[in-house]
C-alpha cells in the first residue's frame, strides 16, 4: 500500500485534500497545482495567472498551514506525485524558526502573512487614486497630501497600540515551540475592537497591559519573561507593519478606508473640500479579494513564480 493510501485508510485530516490533488493530477498532469493555507488564493490568483497563465493551474484550499506542510511531505515522498507540477504557499506567522525544506516548491511570505502586503503607503495611494479620485496632480492635490499624512500617522499609532498584544502572542508561540506552554493560545477570538478604536483623527488603545483580560479562555496566563523579552527583541528589529499579525493590519486599513469614505460622503466633510461619491465597499470577510489588485507583490514572490514557470516550461 502506497503512502497516500495508507494515510487515507487511517483517516488523516488531510486525506480529503490528497484525494483532491490526485483527481486534479489525473485530469491534467501538465497543470500546476497550488496548495494554499485557506482563502489565500484570493491574493495569489492574479499573480499566478501572470506567470503561469489563466487555466494552466488549479488551487486547493488545504485548510491550514500545518495541512499544507503535511501535504507537501506526502506528495514529495510519493513515487508518482513527486514528479507533478505543484507548489505550496504558506504564511511566515511568528514561526521564524521554520526552515523551508524546498525553496523551489514552498513559498513562505516575507512578512507575517499575505494580509501584510495590503498595508503600505504605496497601496493606500493607489486606492486613493482609483477609488476616491484623489491624486497628487489633480485638483484634489491638497486633500491627497492630507490623506497620506493622516494614513501614515494613524498606522504608526495603530502599530504602537497593538505591539504589546503581538509581543504577548509571539512570546506564547515561542513558549509553545520551546515546550513551555501548558496550552495553545487562541488569538483568533481577539477582535480589533478589543484592542483599539480607529478614527481619521487618532487610534487609541482600549486594552490594558495585562494579557489575562484579553485571553479569557486561558486561565492564569503567565508568560515566560525570557520569551517575552525575546519577542520584544524580535519586533525591535522588524518592520512592524510587515511582521505583526496580518489580519489586524488589514482590518486597520479597512476601517480607515471606510471612515474616509464616510467623511467623503458628508455634506460638510472634514478631510475634503466638498462632498464626493465613493463606490468602494469593503467587507471584513472578503477584504482580501476586494483589495487584491492593490496589494503589493514582493520581489521574493515574483522570483518564486518565475522559477516555477521556467521549471514548467522546461
Amino acid at each position: 500500500m502506497d503512502r497516500v493510501s495508507t494515510m487515507q485508510k487511517h483517516g488523516s485530516s488531510y486525506s480529503v485534500k490528497l484525494l483532491e490533488f490526485s483527481r486534479i493530477y489525473s485530469k491534467n498532469k501538465d497543470n500546476l497545482i497550488c496548495l494554499f493555507e485557506g482563502q489565500d488564493e484570493k491574493y495569489y490568483s492574479n499573480r499566478v495567472d501572470i506567470h503561469i497563465g489563466k487555466g494552466n493551474w488549479q488551487g486547493i484550499n488545504s485548510g491550514g498551514r500545518k495541512v499544507v506542510i503535511e501535504l507537501y511531505d506526502a506528495i514529495s515522498g510519493h513515487p508518482l506525485y513527486k514528479h507533478a507540477n505543484y507548489c505550496c504557499f504558506i504564511d511566515h506567522d511568528f514561526q521564524d524558526w521554520y526552515e523551508n525544506p524546498d525553496n523551489d516548491r514552498i513559498y513562505v511570505t516575507s512578512g507575517y502573512s499575505i494580509e501584510n502586503y495590503y498595508v503600505s503607503e504605496s497601496v493606500f495611494k493607489d486606492i486613493l487614486s482609483s477609488e476616491f479620485n484623489i491624486t497628487e496632480f489633480n485638483e484634489h492635490s491638497a486633500e491627497y497630501a492630507k490623506c497620506i499624512q493622516a494614513f501614515n500617522a494613524r498606522l504608526e499609532e495603530f502599530n504602537s497600540c497593538v505591539l504589546p498584544f503581538n509581543c504577548w502572542a509571539k512570546a506564547h508561540r515561542l513558549m509553545e515551540y520551546r515546550k513551555q506552554a501548558p496550552k495553545t493560545l487562541n488569538i483568533q477570538n481577539i477582535k480589533i475592537d478589543d484592542l483599539v478604536t480607529i478614527s481619521l483623527d487618532k487610534v487609541e488603545k482600549v486594552y490594558n497591559d495585562s494579557p489575562e483580560n484579553l485571553f479569557k479562555d486561558y486561565e492564569a496566563l503567565s508568560l515566560c519573561p525570557t520569551a517575552l523579552k525575546d519577542a520584544q527583541d524580535y519586533f525591535n528589529k522588524k518592520n512592524l507593519t510587515l511582521s505583526m499579525r496580518g489580519k489586524q493590519q488589514l482590518e486597520f486599513l479597512r476601517k480607515f478606508l471606510m471612515n474616509l469614505k464616510v467623511d467623503r460622503g458628508k455634506k460638510a466633510p472634514s478631510f475634503f473640500s466638498a462632498k464626493g461619491k465613493v463606490i468602494l465597499s469593503l467587507t471584513k470577510d472578503n477584504c482580501i479579494s476586494e483589495l487584491s489588485q492593490y496589494a503589493e507583490t514582493p520581489e521574493c514572490l515574483t522570483e518564486f513564480l518565475t522559477k516555477v514557470s521556467e521549471r514548467m516550461a522546461a
